[in-house]
């Protein structure tokens, strides 16, 4: 598999399409600095899928389209195309050639291709990943990538490594496996968070539920008194709008009574209007009759004066009509004259012409005969004139030869002098350099020592502020589950408080009583409230107490029997109620503990009350047991004739009867467990405090410690910049040096070759002196046979010119006399075309005149008729004018009799004014009833959707009823705002918080699942990793060792014990060399190592093609040969793409591009292939 294929276009200088054809083997790209070889590179990279700008040398990516030069204007545009040939089959498709192809605008848009197929950036990368052949893969290397692989950070050279061993794409999943797992991760803390802010939700929505009944319950009672009070109200108002209703009734009877009055004004008022309207009708009838005939009378007129126009005009068109044809008659005679004369002159030029044309003929044969003889000794001129300048190239290339020759033996003399001055000098150099070295080494060492200690100073701090953060995020953590445990006493207060505010458990007549207690002045309240029970033992004395700890205590039975009359009477619901005097009386003998293991201890120790309700205590518990386990205690003897009850709330009495009831109802210890909370509170918030004053001190020391952290850093960096610019001080002293015996000994090589070459120089010079005597005689035989041609070439040229001077003459002649025949011709048929027109004319003109006398007749008939009919309508309009004036004395006297009718019906209006006046005022007081009673059957309907009935039964009265809703409603706002929807909140929450639930679980076994998918992945990863490091290194040893015919160079992993976490190690040292850094190899060095690296990958993984960006300038001659070599070995198995300026490198290539730049900013290629 390789590239078989590049196109370019408007991609950097390329400005225009060029198009590169590589095969397999070794191609080498050549041409001078700043002609655009590199932008070959790029453009692979680029097409591959490379989107680094800065990797592309440009500082965006729109950089990389032509920007114009000088003649060329900016494209706005780029496209690269890229043909790999997988004759291998690695790509994983069915074609043989896959082309991939790129283009960007200068927009920004960009657009991919696979095989002219759209596609993402994504499906090139997945085509060509863990191929080799990718943007980022090892198949490209610069010259500044050698100290990138080489460099301590090795980023470069770990990415190798893992394109080689094939684990982008494990690296690709594992990445994908995190991402999820951080996924999973982030959404189960928002799942926990979320269900403890649904919990805490679904706590408080259970108190507001409670609310939420109570609110309901008041207003169903407050609906029925507001529709009762509505009823009544509506009654009242249908009362009062009765006298209204009759007052209107009478109103109307008067309305009618004067209504007949006012009819006869108005029928003798419509009658006069009509005969009114008569007139008027007349009237306008009359006008239009009139306006008719005047417009008659002036259509008349208007048709005298455009009869006696046209008669005028048709008078002059005949006149004018007779003077044409007259005219036209001359004229026909004059063109039949004319045609006569141009027949004439016609046959005249006939034979003229005949006789001219044979003469024109015989005169361009013999020119055409003389042209062939004129041809041919050109023919003969230009063969010898070829022939001298060939010799005479020949004589000046070896005139040429031998004077490069004799310049080159002299440069070569110079150049031997400066080089034996140049050794001199060098070895002087290298001394003082060593010298100079030597003092910079010490210094070094110096300075290393200091910053090994700052390093150390810097590690316990750095550790110091560590543990500070840890202890602030403890504290941190502190605070919040401080801050969630307030939240949650705060809401178990309210809610306790909210049970004590409204006697939650009790009957509604126990309620009734604590919440009026000053009306019942003999009860002492709730006995589960006066006892003081053992916070241990709440649960179980309750459960033993059951229904009794709900009831009221009474001082008395008189007193008990009368507080239940009033509940039963005011209707507040059940109550239960203890006589305390006569509970007393019960006195029973307190029986000794029996001793038991079983016995935990007795009901009656647990207890504390007031000294008052000591016997009642003993009388209800006096006989009770709290034992461990009730199963074992009923088979113990000793405990027979106790009732027993276990910690868990199974009580059993005297009468054998088992009880199992849910633990813990709550009646008993509420304010107690109320008082708890509130300290429990007192003690969180001191606690916070404490937590606060720790963040706060923490915070300080933080500061502190960072800030001298900071100034221990700033020391370090500043001791770190004078170790670095020592070492590279010493490692240029080092370098220098190596240079300088480099040079010395390339020096004397220098001197070898250079006094070889001054030998064969010499003996060049006197072989070239006979071969330039032999070419001057040459060519001086050429010149003379050159000048007898040329002149006999004139000698025709100048026969063949008056030949073709005759002939031309001849021709203009010929042409003269036949364009004189064209224009008579032409002239003669205008003339007789104009003949033809005119007699036509002559036809049309008479036929005209005959037309217009018929109309000057029947013009003069019009006239007459209509002067008649004029005089006729004038009579008309006159008389009509006349009736019309008397018409309208009578309608004017209509009009007064009008306006005195509609005076008297004025005045009747006006009483029956004032009497609507006074009806209104009756309806209106009835539409306000009629309004409060809308209002009210509204405002039932707005609140409740219910409609008020038409009958009912209400017993209260009106002042009852707004009494009661007025308490009602003081209950409601007691309340509180009250959110109706909580029921279906409460649902929805319970329903969530099971869902959540749910999805908690699922997401933890997604964690444990994605957690042993990553752990595969890295066990694959690793051992694949592992194998082909094993590989590559003793690759590398084998390759550094025939590069560098010596020295030793390994790899090793270091840093992390994970190998695909560690870095990567190379160890490089040259034969007679101890370098304890790659940083002291020299370029050259630095650039075999590099090479023999990068080939020890492709001895284990080869790559389908490799680009070498100018990696061999650093080499010298006999490295470059190792190079070379090394490239045709591999060369079977990879396709290389080299560029160079060296030409050992070019001698190596199969295929040789050069690029130009012919014009400032394009550049052009050139290709050559040299057969094998």
């Amino acid at each position: 598999m390789y590239i078989s294929d590049l196109s370019i276009h408007g991609f950097k200088s390329f400005a225009k399409k060029d198009n590169l054809k590589f095969g397999e083997g070794i191609t080498a790209i050549v041409g001078p600095n700043g002609c655009g070889k590199t932008n070959i590179v790029d453009a692979i990279r680029w097409v591959l899928g490379e989107q680094k700008h800065s990797v592309l040398r440009s500082t965006k990516m729109e950089d990389v389209i032509f920007s114009g030069s000088d003649s060329l204007k900016p494209l706005s545009v780029c496209e690269v195309s890229l043909t790999v040939h997988n004759n291998k089959g690695k790509l994983p498709v069915e074609y043989n050639d896959v082309e991939i192809g790129r283009r960007v605008f200068r927009n920004g848009d960009s657009e991919y291709f696979i095989n002219r197929t759209p596609c993402r950036l994504k499906d090139i990368q997945d085509l060509f990943v863990d191929t080799g052949m990718g943007a980022d893969a090892y198949s490209v290397i610069e010259l500044k990538m050698i100290e990138q692989i080489l460099s301590e950070t090795n980023d470069d050279r770990k990415r190798m490594f893992e394109e080689a061993a094939g684990i982008n794409k494990y690296k690709q999943q594992r990445k994908s496996a995190l991402r999820k797992f951080e996924a999973v991760r982030t959404d189960l803390e928002r799942v926990f968070d979320i269900i403890a802010e649904v919990e805490a939700k679904v706590k408080a929505l259970v108190l507001q539920l409670k609310r939420f009944e109570r609110h309901e319950k008041l207003t169903v009672e407050l609906r029925q008194r507001e529709i009762a009070l509505a009823f009544i109200r509506i009654k009242e108002f249908e009362e009062a709008a009765i006298p209204f209703k009759k007052k209107i009734q009478d109103f109307k009877h008067l309305r009618e009574s004067t209504a007949t009055e006012t009819s006869i004004h108005e029928t003798e008022l419509d009658n006069l209007k009509s005969f009114y309207q008569q007139q008027q009708s007349e009237l306008d009838e009359m006008r239009t009759d009139i306006s008719t005939a005047a417009e008659k009378r002036d259509t008349l007129q208007r048709d005298v004066l455009v009869g006696t126009e046209q008669r005028r005009s048709a008078e002059s068109t005949a006149e004018r009509l007779e003077r044409e044809n007259s005219a036209n008659e001359n004229r026909v005679s004059q063109l039949q004259q004319h045609i006569d004369d141009y027949n004439k002159e016609t046959q005249e030029l006939l034979p003229q012409i005949d006789n001219q044309l044979a003469v024109y003929k015989k005169e361009k044969a013999a020119f055409e005969s003389i042209d062939i003889k004129y041809k041919q000794a050109q023919t003969a001129v230009d063969t010898l004139q070829n022939e001298r300048w060939d010799e005479k190239r020949k004589l000046a290339d070896q005139e040429s030869l031998f004077k490069r020759t004799e310049d080159m033996l002299a440069d070569k003399q110079e150049q031997m002098d400066a080089l034996k001055s140049r050794e001199i000098s060098l070895k002087e150099s290298i001394a003082t350099a060593e010298k100079e070295s030597a003092e910079k080494n010490n210094k070094l060492a110096g300075l290393q020592e200091q910053v090994g200690l700052t390093q150390e100073k810097l590690k316990k701090i750095k550790s110091q502020i560590q543990t500070l953060k840890l202890d602030e995020h403890d504290t941190i953590r502190r605070q919040h589950s401080l801050g969630a445990k307030q939240e949650g006493l705060q809401n178990q207060i309210q809610f306790y408080e909210n049970l004590l505010e409204s006697k939650e458990g009790f009957s509604g007549g126990v309620k009734h009583v604590l919440k009026h207690s000053k009306d019942f002045p003999g009860v002492h309240g709730v006995l589960a409230e006066l006892l003081d029970i053992d916070k241990e033992f709440q649960s179980v004395i309750e459960n033993v107490l059951g229904p009794t700890a709900g009831c009221l205590v009474a001082k008395d039975r008189a007193t008990a029997l009368k507080t239940l009359h009033i509940i039963k009477d005011q209707k507040h619901g059940n109550a239960s109620i203890l006589p305390l005097k006569e509970l007393s009386a019960l006195k029973s003998k307190i029986a000794t503990t029996p001793k038991s293991d079983l016995v935990v201890c007795r009901a009656l120790e647990s207890i504390k009350a007031d000294s008052k309700y000591s016997e009642l205590v003993n009388v209800l518990l006096g006989n009770v047991l709290i034992v461990k386990n009730l199963s074992k205690a009923l088979q113990d003897a000793n405990l027979s004739g106790w009732d027993l009850v276990d910690l868990e709330g199974t009580y059993s009495d005297t009468n054998l009867i088992l009880s199992q009831v849910k633990m813990g109802k709550g009646l008993v210890g509420r304010q107690e467990k109320l008082e708890s909370l509130l300290i429990q509170l007192q003690e969180n918030e001191k606690a916070q405090s404490a937590v606060q004053k720790d963040l706060k001190d923490n915070a300080e020391s933080l500061g502190n410690t960072t800030s001298e952290q900071n100034k221990i850093i700033t020391t370090l960096d500043k001791q770190n910049e004078d170790v670095s610019t020592l070492e590279n001080e010493c490692l240029q002293y080092k370098i220098h040096n190596e240079q300088q015996c480099e040079l010395l000994i390339a020096i004397s090589d220098n001197m070898d070759e250079t006094s070889a070459a001054i030998v064969s120089l010499k003996a060049s010079l006197k072989k070239l002196s006979p071969s330039a005597e032999k070419g001057e005689k040459i060519l001086k035989k050429l010149a003379e046979g050159l000048t007898k041609a040329n002149d006999e070439l004139l000698a025709v040229r100048k026969q063949r010119d008056e030949y073709h001077q005759s002939a031309q003459d001849l021709r203009i002649e010929v042409l003269n006399l036949e364009n004189q025949r064209d224009n008579i011709s032409f002239q003669k048929r205008t003339a007789a075309d104009s003949v033809t027109e005119l007699t036509s004319r002559q036809t049309d003109i008479d036929s005209e005149i005959k037309n217009l006398l018929a109309r000057q007749k029947e013009l003069e008939d019009k006239i007459n008729s209509c002067e008649k009919e004029l005089v006729k309508a004038n009579a008309v309009v006159n008389k009509k004018r006349s009736v019309l004036d008397l018409k309208k004395v009578t309608y004017q006297e209509t009009y007064k009799e009008i306006e005195i009718i509609q005076a008297k019906i004025r005045e009747e209006q006006h009483n029956r004014e004032n009497l609507l006046e006074d009806l209104k005022s009756a309806e209106l007081e009835i539409v306000n009833y009629d309004q409060s009673i809308k209002l009210v059957i509204e405002r039932i309907k707005d609140r409740y959707d219910m409609s008020i009935p038409k009958k009912m039964v209400v017993e209260e009265s009106l002042f009852s009823l707004e009494e009661r809703i007025e308490k009602i409603n003081r209950s409601v706002e007691n309340i509180g705002p009250i959110n109706m929807a909580v029921k279906d909140e409460h649902d929805v929450e319970c329903e969530r918080l099971e869902l959540l639930t749910e999805q908690k679980e699922d997401l933890i076994e997604s964690e444990q699942n994605l957690r042993n998918t990553i752990q595969k992945i890295d066990q694959e990863a690793r051992k694949l990793f592992t194998e082909t490091f094993d590989e590559i290194k003793v690759n590398f040893e084998k390759l550094f060792s025939m590069f560098f015919e010596g020295g030793k160079g390994s790899l090793s992993l270091v840093g992390d014990p994970d190998p695909l976490e560690a870095d990567i190690a190379i160890h490089a040292q040259p034969p007679g060399k101890k370098n304890n850094s790659l940083r002291m190899l020299s370029a050259g060095e630095k650039s075999l190592t590099a090479i023999a690296l990068l080939f020890s990958i492709y001895q284990y993984k080869p790559s389908p093609y490799c680009i070498l960006d100018e990696v061999d300038a650093p080499l010298d001659d006999i490295n470059i040969r190792k190079f070379t070599k090394v490239l045709e070995a591999f060369s079977e198995e990879t396709q290389f793409i080299v560029v160079t300026h060296n030409k050992l490198t070019m001698e190596a290539a199969n295929y040789l591009f050069g690029v130009t730049m012919e014009q400032k900013g394009v550049s052009k290629l050139v290709s050559v292939k040299f057969d094998a």
